[in-house]
């Protein structure tokens, strides 16, 4: 989270902004580095669907075979990110759970990966 030093989070005490005033404590949030790690999640898992569309297609994937792929794929660079990038902690970072962070956007990198998938598999072994 990117916080604003001089949002006056504390009420002018010093060191006073991370800690409880009353029942409420209020969160700082940079709508434009928000924004920015959003775009780049989705360009990373977007290239993800690609890439692992040509490497199913090369391997000659096919059926639920080529399903599961996908699947592992996708899980498997979602979670690098959260574990290398945002050190383990998604809900700093994206504001969102992890049902929505692995399942969103997941028909568009699907349909990528469909589509380089039967390239791929034609390029190698139609022609």
């Amino acid at each position: 989270m990117i916080a604003d030093p001089m949002a006056d989070l504390g009420g002018g005490q010093p060191g006073a902004a991370s800690s409880e005033m009353g029942n409420a404590t209020k969160e700082v949030v940079d709508p434009m580095a928000m924004s920015m790690n959003a775009q780049r999640i989705e360009r990373v898992k977007n290239v993800m669907g690609i890439v692992s569309g040509c490497v199913a297609g090369i391997c000659g994937l096919t059926g639920f075979s080529g399903l599961v792929c996908f699947l592992l794929w996708h899980v498997l660079v979602c979670t690098a990110i959260v574990v290398f990038k945002m050190n383990g902690n998604l809900a700093i970072y994206t504001k969102q759970s992890w049902f929505v962070y692995l399942t969103g956007g997941l028909q568009s990198y699907a349909l990528s990966f469909t589509l380089f998938w039967t390239l791929f598999y034609g390029l190698v072994y139609l022609y």
